[in-house]
Order: structure tokens, then C-alpha cells, then sequence
């Protein structure tokens, strides 16, 4: 018995050629292994079969290059399970300097190395966990900012009209109805406009349009009608908004006005005599951006015509109904803008 076989540390010793001469009690107690079952070649076949060729490539070039190697592995046990162990090898010589082989020792270190397996899969499940908390946050949050982009054209709307009227009726209760309206739609832009304002420092959100600056300021609108009526009180419901304004009777006019003007957004009736509002707009998409192709276009219709798809599959933007309500006009302009 050597004196090695009492200590509890796996140790072995292996020739120039990588045959076993010595593995010590410890070691043939973990594995199990008779002693002549693991001299010469048998050592190797308590390696693990998917770490066998990573520990083959370790030793050999350790012992072609005359360095010392540490590399972990899978160990089988006696019970046939296998462990994960940290070998340490360094090459031994002579006292007249000839080289003997290689000599080492195995540590057991299949605990740590499942806690840190353990470690890193709690680790990435509270990455995932935080990503998709991130990631609901933002979506929450850009779904609040989008509510409130959507709502917040209404509200300026409904404050520029109201401002509007007020400035036409006589009767002081009618007056002091349109104020309470304008007040109530100016109190709840100041709340979304802090709100977006908000989502803005977080990087989710545009800022706000201020209401005391025109709802459409430097908006050139072009509005497409064959109706006279028709056409003026939508030409007068963008003006008050503060947007600039032309018409036209036909697509031809209007595709002059679209190449000369290059206006932000085309209104357009559907159902202009002649040709009509689908027949413009493929016009339109036609052409190249320079000339107005890729101009925002709201379609106009009668209630009673299919609404939406066919006017959006066709090129449009949006589709308002007619008789057009002033409010619905300014913010869909304001949202196409």
C-alpha cells in the first residue's frame, strides 16, 4: 500500500504513452473499478462519451507540448452515475531529466457544478421574467400613448370649434354653453398633453401639439368637391383650424392642384360626377412622390355607401361620412397629418 491510497483525493499516474500505472484507493472506490480493470487503456472509460474526445484533445496536447492541463469533466461513479470532477495533471520527470509521464488529481466538484447550472437557469428565467415585464410595460405604454395621440385631435377639435361658434351666437345662455365646452376640451388636451409628455421622457411618445397654437397651423389641405355647399363648409371648418386651404371640382383639376400646390392632405367626395373619388385616388398613388404620390388622402361618402375597406384598399388614408361632422373633419386631418 502506498501512502497516497490514504488520502481522499482521487490520484493517478500514467506513462508517456497515456497508459494508467497507479490510480489510488480513492479513486478506484469512486468508480469502482478493480485495479486491473483501470491500468493501462481502462482509465479512460470512466470519461463521459460526449466529454471524451474535448478530454482526449486536453491530454494529448498537454503531453505533446509538456505542460500542465486542468479540464472538468463527467466522471462515472460506481452506481453509473457521473459527476462532474476537475483534473489537474502535470508532466513528471526524472532526476536526470528524462520524461516519465504525466501524474494528476480529481476533485469531485459535481455539487458546485449544479449549483451553478441551478444559478444560471434562475438567472435566465428572471431575465425572461424581466423581459417580459419590460416588454408588457411597454406595450401598455404604447398603447396609452397611441389612445391618447387618437383622442387627442377630438379634444383640440371640438375646443377649436366650440371657440369658433362662440364668436357668432348672440343669446348669452347659448354663449356661456359653447364656453363650458371649450373649457372642458381645453382641460382635458392640458391632461393629455401631460400625459404624452410623460410617455415622451420615457421615450415612448411624441409630444403634444400645444392648444393655444392652431390645431392645422401650416396644414395645406386640398378638398376635392363637386358640390358648392359641400365644398365651402369643409374649406371653412379647416380655415378657422388654421389650415391652408384649395379645391377642386374634378380629379383632373385636382391632380393640377396636387402637382403646382403639394398640399399635406386630399379631402375627397367619392361620388363627384363624372368620375369619381376611387378614380382619383389611383391616380394619385400613380404618381411619383415628388408630384404628390405618397400625399395623405381622406375619402368622402354618404352614409349609406360601404364604409371603409373599399375607399382604403383603394389608396385612401381614412373615410369620413357624409354629411361631414366638423370635429370628425379636424381630427382625422389632424391624425393623417
Amino acid at each position: 500500500m502506498r501512502a497516497d491510497d490514504n488520502l481522499p483525493v482521487m490520484l493517478w499516474t500514467v506513462r508517456p504513452d497515456m497508459s494508467c500505472e497507479y490510480v489510488n484507493r480513492a479513486w478506484l472506490e469512486f468508480t469502482g473499478f478493480p485495479p486491473d480493470q483501470a491500468l493501462g487503456r481502462g482509465w479512460s472509460r470512466v470519461v463521459h462519451p460526449e466529454d471524451l474526445a474535448r478530454w482526449l484533445d486536453t491530454c494529448v496536447r498537454a503531453f505533446d507540448a509538456r505542460e500542465p492541463f486542468e479540464i472538468e469533466y463527467r466522471m462515472r461513479r460506481y452506481d453509473g452515475e457521473y459527476r462532474w470532477v476537475l483534473d489537474h495533471g502535470g508532466p513528471r520527470y526524472s532526476p536526470d531529466g528524462l520524461f516519465l509521464g504525466y501524474s494528476g488529481a480529481c476533485l469531485d466538484i459535481d455539487r458546485r457544478r449544479r449549483g451553478e447550472r441551478d444559478l444560471a437557469r434562475a438567472l435566465e428565467r428572471e431575465r425572461r421574467l424581466r423581459a417580459a415585464v419590460e416588454e408588457a410595460s411597454r406595450a401598455k405604454d404604447g398603447f396609452l400613448a397611441a389612445v391618447l395621440n387618437e383622442l387627442q385631435p377630438h379634444t383640440q377639435a371640438m375646443a377649436t370649434w366650440a371657440a369658433h361658434l362662440r364668436g357668432k351666437v348672440v343669446a348669452s345662455s347659448e354663449s356661456e354653453a359653447l364656453e363650458a365646452i371649450e373649457r372642458s376640451a381645453r382641460m382635458q388636451n392640458l391632461i393629455i398633453t401631460n400625459l404624452l409628455e410623460l410617455s415622451h421622457l420615457a421615450g415612448r411618445a411624441p409630444l403634444a401639439r400645444p392648444l393655444n397654437e392652431p390645431l392645422l397651423s401650416g396644414v395645406r389641405v386640398l378638398v376635392v368637391d363637386d358640390d358648392p355647399p359641400a365644398r365651402e363648409l369643409l374649406l371653412k371648418v379647416l380655415e378657422v383650424a388654421g389650415a391652408e386651404t384649395r379645391s377642386a371640382t374634378s380629379s383632373a383639376q385636382a391632380l393640377e392642384v396636387l402637382g403646382d400646390w403639394h398640399p399635406d392632405i386630399m379631402v375627397s367626395d367619392l361620388g363627384m360626377r363624372g368620375d369619381d373619388g376611387y378614380v382619383l385616388i389611383r391616380a394619385v398613388r400613380s404618381l411619383p412622390a415628388e408630384r404628390g404620390g405618397c400625399t395623405r388622402a381622406a375619402a368622402l361618402s354618404v352614409a349609406s355607401e360601404p364604409q371603409g375597406q373599399q375607399a382604403v384598399a383603394a389608396g385612401y388614408d381614412a373615410q369620413l361620412a357624409k354629411p361631414v361632422e366638423p370635429v370628425a373633419l379636424l381630427a382625422t386631418v389632424a391624425r393623417l397629418v
